[in-house]
């Protein structure tokens, strides 16, 4: 009597951890700020623990390929898709194999090895359910934009490393580049800084001006050439001063103009340079896998991207956890048989063998 109250206690146990490991995927998925799969790995444990141990309780196979079957059609509350019940489908099968692996496995052993039966069908099991749960983020995220699949690049708060770094890559000189808070005016000038930043006279000006006044002017003193000459330079300075300012007017107004074009709104020129980077990198990011980079009447091929890569990253994740499941189960079903509620007894049996 009291296996038989296990047994419902662990069915039913079960499929409640089922639902809330559906609903826990489904707001991964959907709610932005519970994007945490820390919760997910967490039910998924208590899952698969529950799933060894009805296992190995049950024993039915007819009664395990219902239980499990409702399992995963539990997640058809979250995610109503015809992509979704291929998956499920495609689930059940492996459910179905890995369970009677475990179960035959159970019945041919001589001497009970929960470690060795387990074994036997738990891959298939995790294949299962990582085909599961990469086909209910496909289907959830399939109509999201690149923003919600990808998350969005801030490097404000190292924008001086990283603008400095960029700029050591196209030129040396300006590895120094990197104050904090630069914004894109200031990022332009810095560009031109070599250029803009002190008038020379060069030595050619210097000689062509004691050239003119000696010829204009042969029979003045050394101090007079000299008065002149500095009237001359001062002159030329500050002309090329007044062609210094427009020159950087202009150098302002083109460089926001190819900034605005690749940033893909009007900057004026006051804005972070580190978040106007960031602002490009995602653009292009949406671009190139978003909704921007896809003709009309089709879909972005980045949600599928996005639930392959879960799919390998939860069946690694679940392979290394795996261990750790099947011992924790093993110690569950040591407290169960201590306290009575499952016994282990000898049977003789018929067998064959080759004489």
């Amino acid at each position: 009597m009291k296996t038989k109250i296990l047994k419902y206690v662990l069915a039913a146990l079960f499929l409640i951890v089922s639902f809330l490991v559906w609903r826990s995927v489904d707001r991964a998925v959907n709610v932005p700020g519970a994007s945490i799969w820390a919760v997910p790995v967490s039910f998924f444990s208590v899952y698969f623990v529950l799933a060894y141990l009805n296992t190995i309780v049950i024993k039915r196979i007819e009664i395990l390929q219902w239980l499990f079957s409702a399992s995963i059609l539990l997640s058809f509350i979250f995610v109503r898709s015809l992509w979704h019940l291929n998956a499920v489908f495609a689930a059940y099968v492996f459910l179905a194999w890995g369970i009677t692996k475990i179960v035959d496995d159970l019945q041919l052993n001589i001497r009970v090895s929960l470690w060795k039966s387990i074994r036997a069908g738990s891959a298939l099991v995790l294949l299962a359910i990582s085909l599961m749960i990469a086909s209910q983020y496909y289907a959830s995220a399939k109509d999201f934009g690149a923003e919600r699949i990808i998350p969005q690049f801030r490097i404000s708060s190292v924008s001086g490393n990283l603008t400095s770094k960029i700029l050591a890559m196209v030129n040396p000189g300006f590895k120094d580049i990197s104050q904090e808070g630069l914004t894109v005016d200031q990022f332009i000038l810095q560009i031109q800084e070599k250029q803009e930043n002190d008038v020379v006279i060069s030595s050619a000006m210097d000689s062509q001006i004691d050239q003119a006044i000696e010829k204009s002017n042969p029979g003045l003193t050394d101090a007079q050439k000299k008065l002149l000459k500095d009237e001359a330079l001062k002159k030329a300075a500050n002309t090329s001063v007044e062609l210094g300012r427009e020159q950087q007017i202009l150098i302002l107004q083109e460089g926001r103009r190819k900034f605005s074009e690749i940033y893909g709104s009007n900057l004026v020129g006051d804005e972070k340079i580190a978040d106007v980077f960031s602002g490009i990198v995602n653009r292009k990011i949406d671009q190139y896998f978003g909704s921007e980079s896809v003709a009309p009447g089709k879909t972005s091929s980045l949600p599928a991207i996005m639930a392959i890569g879960l799919f390998l990253t939860v069946l690694s994740l679940g392979s290394a956890l795996n261990l750790v499941w099947i011992l924790l189960a093993g110690w569950i079903f040591w407290v169960f048989r201590e306290t009575g509620l499952v016994r282990i007894i000898r049977v003789p049996i018929e067998m064959e063998v080759i004489e």
